[in-house]
């Protein structure tokens, strides 16, 4: 789009959600920048650099791909909350119950992968549980498939990895 319309452009583009009223460090913010010249690259990385100690030159392909893993990592989480939220709120249990599982589990995949973090009844493949979950979904259908369709996967994939 820029192509057509100037002659210098580039993309300073943070991989961070931003909030109003909600400080962010943005020195360990990874920032990705994309050019259409050297200089306009130079003056980006300039920028970037006075921001964020993590800057990295990517391609518009590479941005795009971040961004979509980005939506996997942050947005679907972040409605999953919601749902865990609206589940213990129908029972008058405080959300705030389950902040030390979550920070846990992020904490986890600084020092393994995700797939090596992950845990619950899908992976150990506990029918049972998993069944009696879904029972308990009965009043929100909407969670209901997203847990079937989530433990369906990760049994899926646990099967593959064994496969292999």
């Amino acid at each position: 789009i820029l192509d057509k319309s100037a002659r210098h452009y580039g993309v300073l583009y943070p991989v961070q959600t931003f909030s109003k009223n909600k400080e962010v460090n943005f020195s360990t913010i990874p920032f990705c920048i994309e050019a259409n010249k050297p200089e306009v690259k130079e003056a980006l990385i300039a920028l970037a650099t006075c921001l964020s100690y993590d800057v990295r030159e990517i391609s518009t392909q590479a941005r795009q791909i971040i961004h979509l893993a980005a939506v996997f990592a942050c947005n679907f989480p972040n409605y999953l909350f919601v749902a865990a939220a609206d589940i213990l709120e129908s029972r008058e249990i405080s959300f705030d119950i389950l902040l030390p599982l979550i920070w846990e589990s992020l904490n986890k995949i600084s020092d393994m992968s995700p797939w090596q973090a992950q845990t619950g009844p899908a992976i150990r493949g506990d029918s049972s549980v998993i069944d009696r979950h879904l029972q308990l979904l009965a009043e929100f259908p909407e969670y209901k498939d997203i847990y079937r369709l989530m433990s369906e996967e990760i049994i899926c994939r646990k099967q593959k990895k064994a496969d292999n």
